[in-house]
């Protein structure tokens, strides 16, 4: 048996492009005894009898692609925690019942001096010269049965050998606290891995996808195309892209969003081309006129897909394990439809779409880790001694050891977590949410095994930052949080309104295409900035002005395509995130920002005489003080090879603000050159 045979899922995929190749090679038979050819051009083969109208055409690409890094390691990563190497001030206090005056005071009201620390993360910083470094190969091609039926298909490769400075669990695990236990052992106790989309209780999520650590292989597209008169149906794997905005997602509500490759430092001008997560479905096109589209479409609910901890893109601090549970919801179906109108000057659409809302919203979950606090500190000891397994808990009549209570709450004490108040609060607020908040929460919905553990809610951040320490120098090596994602349905209501100005011709008004679309989501679930299960449900309007043009400037160059765009988000910023998780930072909780988010894209591409060469140009702004500016040239000697090179610059606090006010600071250390290379076949 062949080894790609035993990897999951590979046989479909194999089995697929076979056929694929198979369709190919009997149309080149075909041609060999004068029935027709096909050539690697796409240009049809023609057969005869019963395969009369039967031609395929094919092709693809290859294309290595690098991001050298110019920035800073991710710090959502074991190895760029900015935490590791530093040694820093722990200052417990004294929980209720036992402090100071009896239980008479607020919990950890009283300092604990007499345990007072300081610790230093015991991970080795990287200094990684790539941030990404893959080779993408990528078939399609079409089988056309009769005039009106045909196969289209897109397989597409990806490896990354991994050569990065990786975190390695094993050089954390000591004898106190031994390893990472929690989660998936693929994603959290062993190397990074790159590709595998892992959900609790099911192996394949994506049903065309096969992946391991280092690769993945998958079908963007494999579909049956029926096309009879004003009637188009697609039956199979496919995209749905909806909507005219770049960087923006208004209209275009269908599919979730792939972020494991280059999550969103791709050309920002490939408007997510190849990034929306394929789904099986039915979609259905219908031309009532040469004015008027019907389009509509049900399919299979897949989720958006975040990077995997300790990857180059990974966006969820890896000190804590995430519990997907997709596998509740594989069954269930989004559905939608949009009508689509076009009248001279003017064109009008409106969708309506059922879906569950690809993004998910996390909440805390308890962690199913069973392992006792070390017995090498005295609050360990003494967590120990009330949670001995053989007699009750004073406090709450629980029975139970340290680790059986523990493993109640989201809470794992186990290296490669967090190790200190500070970096607790510090990660919260880079990831919009409340440190206060999340740990009363936690203790809250947890109870009353955390009450147990002697943990008690609080009302204030110093508080809060002495009864994290607290536990943390309880735990030994510190805590690692676990959360579970979870999807929800919604209804997205959406409408748009286009015109074109007929203005003097070359001038810059004349041709210039103005589009504006809106979506209103009604009971819309964020994820809490606390983690709780009580999630934020709330109406959410998003809108987009979009300006665009071809502009000739010269007789001597090709027209400029320009492009400037606004966008207002009423509850959520840029990537989904409740705006109430705003303004936290190492000195203070979450507070919370008013008046939804602004962003602002300005884009443009000019091509050179004879389109070889071409610059591109691409800018975000957050008005809160975030700014994304991507130049770039492309080169195109011949139809065969293409390369890019593109510099993505972040910054996260060009106002010298708060960077934890603005979306773009969560990608501020991702400053990289990219370069593309690819040959086309």
């Amino acid at each position: 048996m062949s080894n790609s045979s035993k990897i999951p899922g590979i046989k479909i995929i194999v089995a697929a492009a076979m056929a694929l190749a198979s369709g190919v090679v009997f149309a080149q038979d075909s041609g060999s005894d004068g029935g027709g050819s096909t050539n690697v051009d796409g240009s049809a083969s023609n057969g005869s009898g019963m395969f009369a109208d039967f031609d395929v055409s094919w092709g693809g690409f290859i294309r290595p692609e690098l991001a050298i890094s110019l920035g800073s390691e991710n710090p959502n990563n074991q190895r760029g925690n900015t935490f590791n190497g530093v040694p820093t001030a722990r200052m417990p206090g004294v929980p209720q019942p036992v402090d100071a005056l009896g239980g008479l005071l607020p919990a950890f009201s009283v300092p604990n001096p007499l345990l007072n620390d300081t610790v230093t993360r015991p991970v080795n910083r990287a200094n990684n010269f790539f941030n990404l470094n893959l080779l993408r190969i990528e078939l399609e091609g079409a089988m056309k049965f009769t005039p009106s039926l045909k196969l289209v298909a897109r397989l597409r490769s990806i490896v990354d050998p991994g050569n990065y400075s990786s975190f390695d669990p094993v050089s954390v695990a000591n004898a106190a606290t031994g390893s990472i236990q929690g989660g998936d052992p693929g994603l959290y106790g062993g190397a990074p891995n790159y590709f595998q989309f892992s959900v609790d209780g099911m192996k394949r999520p994506n049903p065309l996808e096969a992946a391991g650590p280092n690769y993945l292989v998958y079908f963007p597209a494999l579909f049956l195309d029926y096309q009879e008169g004003p009637l188009n149906v697609r039956v199979g794997n496919q995209q749905i892209a909806w909507g005219q905005a770049i960087f923006f997602r208004v209209l275009d509500v269908v599919d979730g969003i792939d972020f494991r490759r280059h999550s969103i430092l791709d050309n920002a001008q490939e408007e997510f081309s190849d990034k929306r997560v394929p789904s099986l479905g039915v979609r259905v096109n219908y031309q009532f006129t040469d004015e008027i589209l019907a389009d509509a479409f049900v399919q299979k609910f897949q989720p958006t897909i975040y990077g995997n901890p300790n990857t180059q893109y990974n966006v969820i601090p890896s000190q804590f394990t995430v519990h997907d549970q997709y596998a509740d919801y594989d069954t269930k179906l989004s559905y939608g439809i949009r009508l689509k109108g076009n009248f001279g000057q003017w064109g009008a659409q409106a969708i309506f779409v059922s879906r569950l809302n690809p993004d998910g919203v996390f909440r805390w979950t308890a962690s199913g880790v069973n392992k006792n606090l070390p017995n090498n500190n005295p609050l360990g000891l003494a967590v120990n001694a009330l949670n001995n397994g053989l007699t009750p808990n004073p406090l709450t009549g629980q029975v139970g050891t340290s680790g059986e209570i523990l493993a109640q709450t989201p809470f794992e004490a186990s290296p490669g977590g967090v190790y200190s108040a500070k970096e607790w609060f510090t990660y919260a607020a880079s990831a919009r949410l409340d440190g206060v908040g999340g740990l009363n929460a936690a203790i809250n919905e947890f109870g009353p095994s955390t009450n147990s553990l002697l943990a008690s809610p609080v009302d204030n951040y110093t508080a809060a930052g002495r009864e994290l320490d607290t536990f943390f120098i309880a735990a030994g090596d510190g805590l690692r949080g676990h959360i579970a994602r979870e999807y929800f349905r919604e209804y997205n209501i959406g409408g748009g309104v286009s015109y074109v100005v007929e203005g003097e011709p070359g001038s810059l008004l004349d041709q210039l295409i103005i589009n504006l679309e809106t979506t209103y989501t009604p009971d819309r679930r964020f994820t809490n900035p606390t983690l709780s299960r009580d999630y934020i449900k709330e109406g959410n309007l998003v809108s987009a002005l979009v300006m665009e043009k071809y502009q000739r400037f010269s007789t001597s160059f090709p027209a400029t395509y320009m492009v400037l765009q606004y966008m207002h988000r009423t509850k959520d910023d840029l990537f989904g995130r409740s705006l109430k998780g705003y303004g936290g930072s190492v000195d203070q909780a979450a507070t919370g920002v008013n008046g939804g988010s602004d962003y602002v894209v300005f884009a443009f591409q000019q091509p050179f005489p004879q389109a070889i060469w071409r610059i591109d140009f691409a800018g975000l702004y957050d008005v809160r003080g975030g700014l994304l500016l991507q130049p770039g040239i492309r080169w195109k000697p011949n139809g065969s090879i293409t390369a890019d090179v593109f510099y993505s610059y972040i910054n996260g606090s060009i106002t010298g603000g708060n960077p934890n006010n603005n979306a773009l600071s969560t990608a501020a250390f991702a400053d990289e050159i990219t370069f593309r290379v690819g040959y086309q076949f």
